[in-house]
C-alpha cells in the first residue's frame, strides 16, 4: 500500500477487509489537535476524542509550526524540535515504542511521511497526543492534524 498517497481504491479495500464484506460508508475527515506556547524542553498533552457514531482510518499525520525566531527550516517550512507520542487511551497502546522526531514521523509541507499501513482507532477511543520540545531556547506554537477516513459499517 506504501505510495505517495494511498488511493481511494487501497483504503476501501483495506476497510472491506477489515470489516468482512459489510456494506460500507466512508467519509473523509480529519482530526486537528493545536499546542500553543510549548516552551523549551517542556512537553504538553492534549486527548483527541474520536467521534462516537463511526472507526476512524488514519492515513496520515500532518503537521504546521511556528517557532519564535524561526531557525530551522525544511522546503521553507518551519521544522520545529519537538518529538510525539500518541497513545490510544483505551488500550494504552502507543503508536511507536517512544516518543519520536515529529518531522521522521508527520508531514511538514514538502516532506512526505506516510504510515507504512493505515491504522484503525474504534470509534468513541480517545488517543493522547504529548508533544515534547527539544528547542533550546524557543517557544513552539503546532498544529497537528490527523488524516484519514471515517468508517461507518452496516448490517448485510
Amino acid at each position: 500500500m506504501q505510495s505517495e498517497y494511498y488511493g481511494i481504491g487501497e483504503i476501501e479495500a483495506y476497510a472491506s477487509k477489515f470489516y468482512q464484506g459489510r456494506p460500507l460508508l466512508l467519509t473523509p475527515y480529519g482530526y486537528n489537535l493545536t499546542f500553543t506556547s510549548l516552551t523549551a524542553g517542556s512537553s504538553q498533552s492534549q486527548v483527541l476524542n474520536v467521534t462516537a457514531n463511526a472507526d476512524f482510518i488514519m492515513v496520515g499525520l500532518h503537521h504546521r509550526a511556528n517557532v519564535a525566531a524561526a531557525g530551522q527550516n525544511v522546503s521553507t517550512k518551519t521544522a520545529p524540535l519537538a518529538r510525539v507520542l500518541i497513545t490510544d487511551s483505551g488500550s494504552n497502546e502507543q503508536f511507536t515504542n517512544a516518543a519520536v522526531d515529529l518531522e521522521n514521523y508527520s508531514t511538514n509541507g514538502n516532506i512526505i511521511n506516510l504510515f507504512p499501513y493505515p491504522r484503525i482507532v474504534s470509534g468513541r477511543s480517545t488517543l493522547t497526543v504529548q508533544l515534547t520540545s527539544y528547542e533550546a531556547s524557543q517557544t513552539l506554537n503546532v498544529d497537528i492534524f490527523f488524516e484519514g477516513v471515517l468508517v461507518r459499517a452496516y448490517a448485510k
